[in-house]
């Protein structure tokens, strides 16, 4: 009897152990009734979203409580309908049939029609060759710059004030300061100054002073510029970067051909799937009754 007993005590603090312990490696996000929502079936939902939400979702943790919040608030108040009867209106009824028909179509052309298309790397290269020019890159620099402002009224004092601390800067660069360090200390660009002076990725016609454009385009990478005065003062341009013009490369431009490809395929398998679906369903549209129908509801819409 002493024996049972201790058994049974056993078994009920190892399922209790098991349990918390499921709950640690896949605990409850949160619960309406008597539906919970448990950390994989979150996941599970995530992972149908589209790449770019996943990638959101994942860097912003908080968005996975607001979704937490939005499914359980729709449970909740998808139970109240039910309670008070409304999953079983016919109108409701009709249109709830019509949402799981157009869920599970999309869900079988995604998952069984279309999901093991592959496209070769034939004919990537063969597109590749085809469309060479649509793949050319534009000419780019990569810059950081030391602005130091001059206003358009600036007096003779300024504009000497302001050309001496370009100079100053020029000066501490050509005796190997570092850039980024010069650029916070003299840069009078707040916004670039913090971030070393670094102004991102340039393209021509992107910038608004031709000074600037022609000496940032004209230095090669790690060059850094003499003195520039553009209309809004004094400048000092280091290229990080320089890329000239040119055709990608198969490789860089083989992740956009992959996708290109892969949508024509889809079109083409989606099309033929839906020809053989109208044949082998004896599929019919009576065309006429419906537009007549139609055209009867437009003349009459109260009816």
């Amino acid at each position: 009897m002493f024996a049972k007993t201790t058994i049974t005590v056993a078994a009920i603090i190892a399922l209790s152990s098991s349990l918390v312990f499921a709950d640690e490696i896949n605990p409850v996000l949160g619960k309406v009734g008597d539906f919970s929502i448990r950390e994989t079936d979150l996941d599970r939902l995530i992972a149908t979203q589209p790449v770019q939400a996943q990638k959101q979702i994942q860097e912003k943790p908080e968005l996975k409580t607001s979704l937490v919040r939005d499914i359980l608030l729709k449970k909740a108040i998808a139970m109240k309908a039910r309670k008070e009867g409304y999953d079983k209106k016919p109108e409701y009824r009709e249109k709830l049939s019509y949402l799981a028909d157009d869920f599970l179509a999309q869900e079988f052309l995604a998952r069984v029609v279309l999901a093991e298309l592959k496209v070769s790397e034939e004919d990537m290269n063969k597109y590749y060759k085809e469309h060479e020019k649509d793949f050319q890159l534009t000419e780019s620099v990569k810059a950081r710059h030391i602005f130091i402002q001059l206003h358009a009224k600036a007096t003779e004092d300024e504009k000497v004030a302001a050309r001496k601390k370009a100079e100053e800067a020029l000066s501490r660069l050509k005796k190997g300061d570092d850039f980024a360090k010069v650029a916070l200390e003299l840069s009078d660009d707040p916004d670039t100054a913090k971030k070393g002076g670094a102004l991102g990725v340039l393209t021509p016609g992107k910038t608004n002073s031709e000074e600037f454009e022609k000496a940032a385009f004209a230095l090669k990478t790690s060059e850094i510029s003499e003195i520039v005065q553009s209309p809004f003062g004094f400048h000092i341009i280091k290229a990080d970067e320089k890329t000239d013009k040119r055709i990608a490369t198969f490789e860089e431009a083989k992740s956009y051909i992959e996708a290109t490809l892969k949508k024509e395929l889809e079109q083409k398998k989606g099309e033929e799937f839906v020809e053989k679906i109208y044949k082998e369903s004896g599929l019919e549209v009576f065309a006429d009754k419906a537009a007549t129908k139609a055209d009867e509801q437009v003349k009459s819409p109260n009816r």
